[in-house]
């Protein structure tokens, strides 16, 4: 028997992240399909055009493996907006929508809203340790220490949780 896949409602942040550390692949080889909403495709794509995760980003729309959603409600997202970015808020406002499992969120605000609004999140690190979990072969300690190079912020004490007896 085939085992469920979660549905998955990314924001600009894991694409961006995930592409900047080229393990933009685990979306799909984990999730097999990602919902973005409109504000998220905008934000990477068109805005972001040459920037980390918009080729990424792009070609799987192309392939089918990404999709872009509307919300269809858009009066609760305007008044999420005032706290946070369009994009965290569509993704929150999507995941509702779609039932999808869980919002792909980084930003602490936004996840925190989101466990408040019923919604189950991870992010950027969180899938890379799930793909670890799931046996794909990452290293950890590199793959942290690539994304906060490239600018990702984590805290020391959350580093050291995540690392707390790996010795990759």
């Amino acid at each position: 028997m085939k085992k469920k896949r979660l549905r998955v409602v990314a924001d600009s942040s894991c694409l961006i992240a995930l592409s900047q550390i080229s393990q933009f692949k685990l979306l799909k080889e984990l999730f097999g399909k990602v919902f973005i909403p409109e504000a998220v495709y905008r934000e990477v794509v068109v805005k972001g055009k040459k920037e980390p995760g918009s080729k990424e980003t792009k070609e799987a729309i192309r392939d089918g493996w990404i999709k872009r959603e509307s919300i269809k409600d858009k009066v609760p997202v305007n008044v999420l907006s005032i706290t946070l970015g369009s994009g965290e808020s569509e993704v929150i406002f999507l995941c509702k929508e779609l039932k999808a499992d869980l919002a792909l969120i980084d930003e602490k605000t936004a996840r925190d809203i989101a466990g408040l609004m019923d919604v189950d999140t991870m992010g950027t690190i969180g899938i890379i340790c799930l793909a670890i979990e799931k046996g794909f072969k990452l290293n950890k300690r590199g793959l942290l220490e690539l994304l906060i190079e490239k600018g990702f912020r984590i805290s020391d004490k959350l580093c050291r949780d995540i690392l707390t007896g790996d010795d990759k």
